[in-house]
C-alpha cells in the first residue's frame, strides 16, 4: 500500500500520544540521536533531562533538531516477500532547541510530562530536585507525518 501523507491534527494527535521520542542533533558534520519521554505543548516540544550531557554541546553548537515518533502497527506478509510491509504513522518535527531557563516554564513543563506518563496520584518534584534538572523545549518549525496503514 503506498504510504500518505498526515493531516497536522493527525500528526498532534501522534505526538500527544507517543510515549518516547528521538531527538536527532548534528555538529560539525557528526550526527548524534537520542531517545526521551516527552510533552507535546501548543507547538512545542519539551523533554526532561540533566543539567550536563553531550545533548547540550550539540544544541549549544546547532540549534536546529528533528524530533520523531512512531505509531507501529502490524507487520503484513504474503506468499512474495514483496509482500512483506510493517504498517506505521510516523511523525518527524523541524525545530530549534533550546534550554528552558524560566523557572516557572520548568515546573509547568515538567508537571506536564509527569501528567502524561503517572499511572497514579503522585507526589510534587521536592524543590531540592529542581536545580538539577533541565528541561529542553523544541519550538517546532514544522511538522509532516506519513502512515502505511
Amino acid at each position: 500500500m503506498p504510504k500518505k501523507e498526515l493531516t497536522i491534527d493527525r500528526c498532534e494527535e501522534i505526538l500527544d500520544q507517543a510515549e518516547v521520542g528521538y531527538l536527532a542533533m548534528s555538529r560539525d558534520g557528526q550526527p548524534y540521536c537520542l531517545p526521551f519521554n516527552f510533552v507535546y505543548d501548543e507547538g512545542k516540544i519539551y523533554i526532561h533531562t540533566g543539567v550536563q550531557g553531550t545533548k547540550w554541546d550539540y544544541i549549544g553548537d546547532n540549534a536546529s533538531v528533528c524530533f520523531t515518533v512512531a505509531a507501529p502497527g502490524e507487520k503484513r506478509t504474503g506468499e512474495s516477500p514483496c509482500q512483506y510491509t510493517y504498517e506505521f504513522e510516523s511523525v518527524i518535527v523541524l525545530g530549534r532547541a533550546s534550554r528552558v531557563d524560566s523557572p516557572e516554564e520548568t515546573a509547568d513543563s515538567l508537571q506536564k510530562i509527569i501528567d502524561k506518563y503517572r499511572i497514579a496520584p503522585v507526589l510534587p518534584v521536592p524543590a531540592e530536585k529542581m536545580p538539577k534538572l533541565r528541561m529542553i523545549r523544541i519550538d517546532i518549525e514544522r511538522i509532516t507525518g506519513r502512515q502505511n496503514l
